[in-house]
C-alpha cells in the first residue's frame, strides 16, 4: 500500500488552503503531522490507514483553518492513490463521525470501519495507470516545492513533456513490477518497459546487445527476488531512483533540443544510476556499459541530424502551417525508419564478415 509523506499531506493542504508552499508550511504544525502518519505506516490495510489517518488529523488539528476539510481531503488523496474511492455521500454522516472523533467519542477503529463500509475498489485500466502517473508527477512536483534545493521544479508539468512511447513505458513498467509482486516502480522496472515497448533506438540498441526482457526479469528476481503474491491493483508509487530517473531523462531531452521526453532519455536515465537495480543489470548484461551509451548516442545522434535536414528542408515554407508540421514529422518519421534498417543492414553485415574471419574465411577477398 502507498503512504503519504509529510510534503504530500502539505500540497494537498496548499490546495485545499489555496495558499503558497511556504505559507502552508508556516500554517501547519509539522510534528502533529509526522505523529499522525508515524500512526498510519504502523497500520495494515488501507481502510485501517485512512481511518487512523483521518481520526489522527481530526484530533491533532495540524492545519491553520479548515482542519477537518483539509483533513478529508488528504484521506481522499490517500484512497485515491491506492486505487479506490471514498463514498463521502450523504454528507451528513461524514459531518457526524468528525464530530464525534473531535469531541473524543470515536476512536481509529471506529473511523476505520467507516471509512471501510465506504470504499469502492475499481479494476485499474492501462488510462488508469497514465493518470496515475500524472497525478504523481504532480504531486511530486508541488511536494519538491517545499524543498528550497529544487525551487526549479515550482510551476512546470513535467508529465506533459513525456512522449507516447515514454508514457506507455511507465504503464509497462507498472505492469512488469506488479508482474513481480513488487509494491512499487523501480529503474529495473522502468528498464523493462523500455525493452517490451520495443519502439525506437532505446529498445533496438538493446536489443543489438542480446539484453532481453526475460534475461533482465532473471537478474531482477535473483537480485531482489518476488514480491509477495497478491500485491494489489492499485497504480503502484516509484521509487526515488525512478523518480530521479525521470528528472535526468527530463534534463537530456532539454538539453538536446527534442520536444517530449522519448524512450531515449528514459534509457540515459537508468544508465546515469548505475547504483539503482536497472543499472546494475545493465552492467552485468552488458560487456561494456560505455558500449551501451555510445551506441545509443550514436543512435540518437543520427535522428538529430534527420530532424534538422527535414527542418532545413521545409524552412523555405512561406508560413510554418500545421501542413508544414505534419510534413515535418511525416518526414522524420521516415527517415527514422530508413536509418534504422541501414544500422540493422550494417550490423548484420558486421556480424558476417565477423563469422567468415572465424572460419577463416577473408570476407575481403
Amino acid at each position: 500500500m502507498r503512504h503519504l509523506g509529510r510534503y504530500d499531506v502539505l500540497a494537498v493542504a496548499a490546495r485545499v488552503l489555496r495558499c503558497a508552499s511556504d505559507d502552508v508550511v508556516r500554517r501547519s504544525n509539522l510534528d502533529a503531522i509526522d505523529r499522525v502518519l508515524a500512526d498510519v505506516r504502523r497500520t495494515g490495510g488501507l481502510a485501517e490507514a485512512a481511518g487512523v489517518l483521518l481520526a489522527g488529523l481530526v484530533r491533532a488539528r495540524p492545519f491553520d483553518g479548515a482542519n477537518r476539510v483539509v483533513a478529508v481531503a488528504v484521506v481522499l488523496q490517500l484512497v485515491s492513490l491506492n486505487g479506490a474511492e471514498l463514498r463521502l455521500e450523504p454528507v451528513v454522516d461524514v459531518d457526524e463521525l468528525l464530530d464525534r472523533i473531535t469531541a473524543g467519542a470515536a476512536d481509529d477503529a471506529e473511523a476505520g470501519d467507516f471509512v471501510r463500509s465506504r470504499l469502492e475498489y475499481h479494476p485499474v485500466a492501462a488510462e488508469d495507470l497514465q493518470d496515475a502517473l500524472r497525478i504523481e508527477l504532480l504531486l511530486t512536483e508541488e511536494s519538491l516545492a517545499f524543498d528550497v534545493e529544487q525551487e526549479w521544479w515550482r510551476g512546470i508539468r513535467m508529465y506533459e513533456q513525456f512522449g507516447q512511447e515514454a508514457r506507455q513505458i511507465i504503464v509497462l513498467a507498472q505492469e512488469e513490477a506488479r508482474g513481480l509482486d513488487h509494491v512499487y516502480v523501480g529503474t529495473e522496472h522502468l528498464l523493462l518497459g523500455v525493452i517490451v515497448e520495443g519502439s525506437g533506438p532505446a529498445s533496438s540498441v538493446l536489443a543489438d546487445l542480446g539484453i532481453t526482457a526475460p534475461a533482465v526479469r532473471d537478474l531482477v528476481v535473483e537480485i531482489i527476488g518476488r514480491g509477495k503474491s497478491g500485491a494489489g491493483t492499485a497504480a503502484i508509487p516509484f521509487t526515488p531512483r525512478a523518480k530521479s530517473t525521470f528528472e535526468f531523462a527530463w534534463g537530456e531531452a532539454r538539453a538536446r533540443g527534442a520536444e517530449q521526453v522519448g524512450p531515449e532519455h528514459l534509457l540515459l536515465g537508468v544508465l546515469h544510476d548505475a547504483d539503482g537495480v536497472g543499472g546494475q543489470i545493465l552492467t552485468k548484461l552488458a560487456e561494456d556499459v560505455d558500449e551501451v551509451r555510445r551506441k545509443l548516442e550514436q543512435r540518437m545522434n543520427w535522428r538529430r541530424r534527420s530532424e534538422d535536414l527535414v527542418t532545413s528542408m521545409l524552412a523555405d515554407d512561406a508560413a510554418q502551417t500545421w501542413s508544414t508540421y505534419g510534413r515535418r514529422h511525416h518526414l522524420i518519421a521516415e527517415l527514422n525508419s530508413v536509418l534504422d534498417e541501414n544500422e540493422r543492414l550494417h550490423e548484420q553485415v558486421a556480424k558476417l564478415r565477423d563469422l567468415l574471419r572465424r572460419h577463416g574465411v577473408d570476407p575481403d577477398s
